[in-house]
């Protein structure tokens, strides 16, 4: 499947240079609702939630794509206000999680008497893929990845090679580069 990453010149030429892209962490996504579309009003529900996300929260992130590079929408929010670039990746279905849109929050059944209260790698999977209707002009996907090893920076990347295939370079309407720059 063809996905697009909206990002800002500078790291979008270092994603390209260093043939990596920013694995997003679930505390630092855009939405503070991230990973929190669950009917938490039972304390049971509330306290198995809690330890299920901070497991989560230390081992799984992900990295965000758009189905389409012409939103201006997106270009305004990820693509530092229509000045970044888009790059379009190939990555096999396989790794593709649709992003769920829902007006309500989910009610997972919960069973303490199970480790984080019987919250399944699926329930977790599919709250890490559900957002708020709101934010359905994102047309969202997402690849989930586990988080390995920090580089220097103390952020968390992961390489093109293997599962991705970058095929298209798109520039913002205000960019200050141009393709002669990008393709050196």
């Amino acid at each position: 499947m063809r996905v697009y990453y909206f990002t800002n010149e500078e790291f979008g030429l270092s994603n390209i240079i260093n043939e990596r892209v920013k694995i997003s962490l679930l505390d630092d996504l855009n939405d503070p609702f991230e990973f929190l579309g669950v009917d938490l009003s039972d304390k049971e529900v509330r306290k198995a939630f809690k330890a299920a996300r901070n497991e989560a929260v230390k081992t799984a992130g992900v990295i965000c794509f758009c189905r389409d590079w012409k939103n201006p929408l997106m270009w305004g929010h990820y693509g530092d206000k229509h000045k970044g670039m888009c790059l379009g990746f190939d990555i096999d279905d396989i790794h593709i999680k649709e992003v769920n849109y829902f007006p309500y929050m989910m009610a997972p059944s919960i069973d303490m008497n199970k480790e984080f209260g019987g919250l399944t790698e699926e329930i977790v999977e599919k709250l890490m893929c559900t957002k708020y209707e709101g934010w359905k002009y994102e047309n969202e996907v997402r690849v989930l990845v586990e988080l390995k090893e920090k580089d220097s920076s103390g952020l968390y990347f992961t390489d093109f090679k293997g599962n991705m295939a970058l095929k298209e370079i798109f520039l913002g309407p205000r960019s200050n580069l141009n393709f002669d720059q990008v393709a050196k």
